[in-house]
């Protein structure tokens, strides 16, 4: 790894936007949006730091499906790129516009990455003759970078060092602009045009830190090669792109607020002096250079949703490669105000007053079959993942048959908890087939199973996949035994709980044994599912609801351990994730943040830093990509899937294929459509006669009559 000295002694972060730059040989690209950038090293003339931007008429299409036409197998009719239907896939090649280098690098130069924080990190660059990096302790000559989420400007701290500028591309033209304002020409600042063959313009800015390096005097040597030919310099290079159609307001900015650079940025979660139910986090971003200028930075459309005029919004856009239109605000804090947190319980509001007693009757019924099922057995699992679903599942049956039933204290009551009790104890005490240890270098708790058995066990539990997954199941689980016997093995439970919690979304800068947010993404406004892996397409998150999950579970046990702070955070994170999933991954036919060629697949599938993919990790079937993002079916699950989401999604893509599906994946989908239709879900799920139905393996049939039986379908 090529961590720098001073941060190897910290918590690292193993789900953060930047982890290419730590993993394998450092080589895959990054996304801080709308820029994405990338160390080059072995492609002779291409040495330093790549930058990419691609405009959406450049993104690349994968072929049209279409499931007008379902078939047993799963519904997919592939077609060419002209056929109708939507793409499966677009993505955004990476290429290098502009690329940060030094006449000095070859292909041995060296890089390493530090100062970690939640909104970016920072690069070294320095000749390979340095041998700083063997010796750890930094270089005499280097070219420091922020990589920073949202930066307008990428920014290079030269020192000592003979500036080259490289392109992928054919540099057109190269041109100084000499109509730099006076007092930017008096600061020492140069500016240059560069016109690349693709017709966009970048800007290239620098301003020398030692007087005796004089202006920076560029030349294009090749076509492809620009070099500095006034020697070593010591100084601010910052390099921006022209958005085509707005090239005059945006450079007339761009001149404004060049010498202002963000090297990170200070998050507080504000919980005090709002209104009871408000929320709202703060960023405050970290400015070098001169800090007098005009600062502006890049929003994605949900944030604009929440940001107060504290920020101001600029006529500059680009647009992001996964999430819509890019907008620079001035200003360096963000106030962010979501104006209701979202604050969900055990059970569905009012329930009470939507079901009826006659099913009532026929959910007790259902629950004295289900509480003959063997918890212990069942959720006695080598899988983190399945284990937690399945009590969970055991966990909701108790409670329906404690707190809708009212069997407190009846046979039922004893038989459903003493059996979810003794399920859960066995992960309680670490005896289950792959127990969890504690890992001392990325500094969070995995499984076993991953350690005997290959990186991809378990979804990748033991490499930091999935982690809000697999443990959201476990603190929900926790959250109902809490509630139904607040007595039971308080402090074993409340030490369990807390530490999965923590392995996930550590709040705090002082807990030396986890990372801070491991897996969300406060910029992004959602979690990061994949951990310590490589990927040329950066992060990526498929189960959107199994990322609420955790949130909702988070927000539960802070209620039940008497934590209200992390409940609020909880509910905080609820709420902030609802906006992004609703902006992002659940595909309204309004959506402006995708290409319109996509929107009908209504799901992102898996939405990557830099592509989305309609499909899944473990399967092509239409049923698997939407019903991944149906499950757990919990109170919290409404309130983000909107009723005229789930009506254009069944009415476009489930309705023809449902008819098809004879496993566990139907109960998914008609557990969905209950919001629309109740009364037909219903009587899927009522088994009279000693009948069966297939059910998902984290779903019991008393849950599934209890859910569907108190939706209101009055709710938008």
């Amino acid at each position: 790894m090529r961590i720098q000295a001073k941060d190897r002694a910290r918590s690292l972060p193993t789900n953060k936007f930047y982890g290419n730059l730590m993993l394998d040989d450092s080589h895959a690209p990054v996304w801080t949006h709308p820029y994405g950038l990338r160390w080059d090293g072995a492609s002779l003339g291409q040495q330093g730091l790549g930058i990419s931007h691609i405009d959406d008429d450049m993104k690349v299409f994968g072929p049209s499906q279409d499931f007008s036409n379902p078939t047993e197998e799963g519904g997919n009719n592939w077609g060419d790129d002209t056929s109708p239907g939507s793409s499966k896939y677009y993505l955004n090649p990476f290429l290098v516009s502009m690329g940060l280098s030094a006449a000095e690098f070859d292909t041995n130069h060296q890089m390493s990455v530090g100062d970690f924080e939640e909104f970016g990190c920072t690069m070294l660059l320095f000749p390979d003759s340095e041998g700083a990096q063997g010796r750890q302790e930094n270089p005499r000559s280097f070219i420091r970078v922020p990589i920073v989420r949202g930066m307008a400007f990428i920014t290079g701290i030269y020192r000592d060092l003979t500036p080259q500028v490289y392109s992928e591309t054919l540099v057109r033209t190269l041109e100084r602009d000499l109509n730099l304002s006076s007092d930017r020409v008096n600061e020492g600042w140069v500016k240059y045009r560069f016109l690349i063959e693709n017709g966009v313009t970048w800007l290239l800015y620098a301003r020398p830190l030692r007087v005796k390096d004089g202006p920076l005097q560029l030349e294009k040597k090749e076509q492809r090669r620009v070099v500095s030919t006034s020697g070593k310099f010591t100084g601010l290079i910052q390099i921006a792109k022209l958005p085509i159609g707005n090239e005059v307001e945006t450079e007339r900015l761009y001149d404004q607020a060049v010498g202002v650079y963000t090297t990170g940025g200070h998050l507080s979660v504000l919980q005090k002096n709002l209104k009871n139910d408000a929320g709202g986090y703060r960023i405050d971003w970290k400015l070098a250079g001169d800090i007098s200028k005009k600062f502006i930075h890049f929003t994605l459309p949900h944030h604009r949703e929440i940001l107060t005029d504290i920020a101001v919004p600029t006529s500059v856009t680009l647009p992001s490669t996964t999430k819509g239109k890019m907008v620079a605000y001035e200003g360096p804090i963000w106030f962010l105000y979501e104006p209701e947190r979202l604050k969900v319980g055990l059970l569905p509001e009012s329930w009470s007053e939507v079901v009826t007693s006659e099913r009532l009757i026929e959910i007790r019924q259902q629950a004295e079959r289900d509480a003959e099922l063997d918890f212990d057995l069942d959720a006695d699992l080598d899988s983190m993942y399945f284990s937690g679903k399945r009590l969970a599942k055991f966990a909701l049956l108790s409670l329906v048959v404690i707190d809708v039933i009212g069997d407190r204290n009846g046979p039922l009551y004893e038989k459903c908890l003493w059996k979810l009790k003794r399920a859960f104890e066995r992960f309680l005490d670490n005896k289950q087939q792959y127990r969890l240890v504690y890992d001392k270098t990325w500094r969070g708790l995995i499984s076993i199973q991953g350690l005997e058995k290959g990186a991809l066990a378990d979804f990748g539990n033991s490499w930091y996949n999935d982690h809000h997954y697999h443990y959201g199941y476990f603190i929900h689980t926790a959250a109902i035994i809490r509630h139904l016997d607040p007595k039971w093995r308080t402090s074993d439970v409340s030490a369990f709980v807390n530490s999965l919690v923590r392995d996930v979304a550590n709040p705090s800068k002082d807990d030396p044994y986890f990372p801070v947010f491991r897996s969300f993404d406060w910029f992004m406004g959602h979690s990061w599912s994949q951990g310590i892996f490589v990927s040329l397409d950066g992060k990526d998150e498929e189960s959107t609801s199994e990322d609420i999950n955790f949130y909702y579970a988070m927000s539960l046990w802070g209620r039940m351990d008497n934590q209200p702070e992390l409940e609020r955070l909880g509910q905080l994170m609820l709420t902030i994730a609802r906006r992004s999933i609703q902006a992002y991954f659940l595909l309204e036919n309004d959506n402006m943040n995708h290409p319109r060629a996509f929107i009908g697949n209504k799901v992102t599938g898996i939405l990557f830093e830099n592509k989305v993919d309609h499909t899944t990790y473990f399967s092509s079937r239409i049923e698997c990509i939407q019903g991944i993002q149906m499950i757990p079916a919990t109170p919290a699950l409404p309130l983000v899937r909107r009723r005229k989401f789930v009506q254009e999604e069944w009415e476009s893509l489930l309705k023809s294929r449902v008819g098809y599906i004879e496993d566990g994946w139907k109960s998914i989908l008609m557990m969905n459509y209950a919001t629309l239709d109740k009364e037909a879900a219903w009587q899927y799920f009522s088994v009279r006669d000693g009948g069966r139905i297939p059910l998902d393996d984290g779903l019991t049939l008393t849950w599934a009559l209890f859910y569907v039986a108190s939706m209101n379908t009055c709710s938008k």
